[in-house]
């Protein structure tokens, strides 16, 4: 009986010694610090890309009177017209979305080089009233590039004929503007399927860890087991929109104003494929020592 104890300690002892052989008790994570890593600690990189579905061109309508009622009627008549421009056009996949109405004084725009001395005003107040529209356009990731081009100036011309000014009220801050190179774009790209492609690029990391994984469990002779840690080193969005990165993450559409609904998406300056990125670090149990060792042992 004694013996037979003594028997089972020793091959226990022997099946740690092996294990211990065929991977080290400690390793160096991606950041450089030391950890404890049972198994296999490997880094799988997932990549999903697509061409933007969509695309939007910011406009403003506006009107400005010293009388209230008058900027009024002004206001609706150059919204009514710029609206009925578009209805013309009689496009399913062309839609005109509205932002907030703005009621300000003309001509108090902000600027940086005013400091405690601003301008001379008028004795009256001339009142403005603007809105900013946007005219998105779907369903254009299947477009050639001469196709994409005339739908642009068709766009551009009907909106600057009907008195629409491209680009939106970018003048209010033109110092801000110009500063963080957020300037008036004439077009920009949206990919609105983010969560799609970045769930798919997810699981090709995944499937990228498994496969590394696997063939150093092949090469050391053991099996491998189940997953069991994920880290995130590289997400999508992870870092704030830049004007040296070539595409954008907002969790708001046109940059996160308070005005608009919240989504997910992409907004690109170019019409091409974007490509969405993933890197995770997958920890992998070990399942036990691989068919060819146990027959060795015995």
């Amino acid at each position: 009986m004694r013996r037979s104890k003594v028997a089972v300690m020793f091959a226990f002892a022997a099946a740690m010694v092996l294990v211990a052989a065929a991977h080290p008790a400690r390793g160096q994570m991606a950041d450089g610090s030391q950890a404890n890593i049972q198994g296999f600690a490997v880094v799988g990189k997932g990549t999903a890309a697509a061409k933007p579905n969509r695309m939007e061109i910011d406009l403003e309508v506006s009107a400005s009177s010293e009388l209230s009622a008058d900027a009024i009627v002004k206001y609706r008549d150059a919204r009514k017209r710029l609206h009925d421009a578009f209805a013309t056009l009689k496009m399913k996949n062309v839609a005109v979305e509205e932002r907030g109405l703005v009621v300000d004084q003309k001509g108090q725009a902000y600027n940086p080089y005013y400091m405690d001395m601003p301008p001379a005003r008028k004795s009256k107040v001339e009142v403005q009233l603007k809105r900013k529209l946007v005219v998105s356009v779907s369903n254009i990731r299947s477009l050639d590039e001469e196709a994409l081009l005339q739908l642009v100036a068709r766009l551009l011309d009907v909106a600057q004929d009907a008195g629409g000014k491209i680009g939106g009220g970018s003048d209010g801050m033109p110092y801000y503007y110009y500063r963080y190179n957020q300037g008036t774009r004439l077009v920009r790209f949206i990919l609105d399927d983010f969560d799609a492609l970045e769930e798919k690029a997810y699981g090709d990391a995944i499937a990228n860890a498994r496969a590394k994984a696997g063939r150093l469990a092949k090469l050391s002779g053991v099996e491998l087991g189940r997953v069991a840690g994920i880290r995130e080193l590289v997400v999508p969005g992870d870092k704030a929109p830049s004007p040296n990165t070539p595409y954008y993450y907002y969790e708001m559409s046109s940059g996160g104003t308070d005005e608009e609904v919240p989504r997910k998406r992409i907004e690109v300056s170019r019409f091409q494929e974007i490509p969405v990125r993933v890197e995770l670090q997958v920890r992998f149990e070990l399942a036990g020592p691989s068919k060819v060792v146990k027959r060795g042992a015995e």
